[in-house]
């Protein structure tokens, strides 16, 4: 007797990125048990400790964060990256894009995704220590010359700490 294979359709769309707003709602739901993501309430504490009042967040995902945010840089206290698409810019186009933010916000709280940096390896910095997230820090140090805070943590990344929600290099940046 013949068994007869059902193949799934592939769906093919030109921006394959457009999943992306909807992973961390995505991932929430691996679970049954309630939860926040780790490293938003990392940053809800690091904004409240801080006694930031408006914050402009730059996202390419739904984040439901608890503090207040304002439409334009110009009016915010806090400048939050967490856009994805922010990491796959060259390197040189990432401190333009942070220079030109301080120019409105004298603070920014940077998440960087260290899968996307450099990514085409075109540009080096023999100078930087081989180790990679250590030479993350020491490019944004050396880059803009201002006071850098490393909130980073170091952690194997097998999918656990959702770094396609938030990024997982982060840095308090003050102009």
């Amino acid at each position: 007797m013949a068994t007869s294979v059902k193949k799934n359709k592939v769906i093919i769309e030109e921006n394959f990125h457009k999943w992306h707003k909807n992973w961390g709602r995505m991932q929430k739901k691996f679970t049954t048990d309630p939860h926040e993501l780790y490293e938003k309430v990392k940053i809800e504490k690091f904004v409240q400790e801080n006694q930031f009042k408006r914050v402009f967040h730059i996202k390419d995902n739904y984040l439901d964060f608890t503090f207040n945010t304002v439409e334009s840089v110009k009016d915010a206290d806090l400048v939050l990256i967490t856009d994805q698409k922010f990491s796959r810019t060259t390197c040189k186009q990432i401190i333009e894009n942070i220079n030109s933010l301080l120019e409105d916000c004298p603070d920014i709280f940077l998440c960087l995704n260290r899968h996307y940096l450099n990514i085409t390896g075109t540009e080096t910095d023999d100078s930087l220590p081989d180790d990679y997230e250590s030479a993350i820090e020491q490019w944004l140090r050396k880059a803009l010359g201002l006071p850098i805070v490393n909130y980073s943590e170091r952690f194997l990344d097998d999918g656990q700490y959702y770094t396609w929600v938030i990024p997982d290099q982060k840095f308090y940046i003050k102009k």
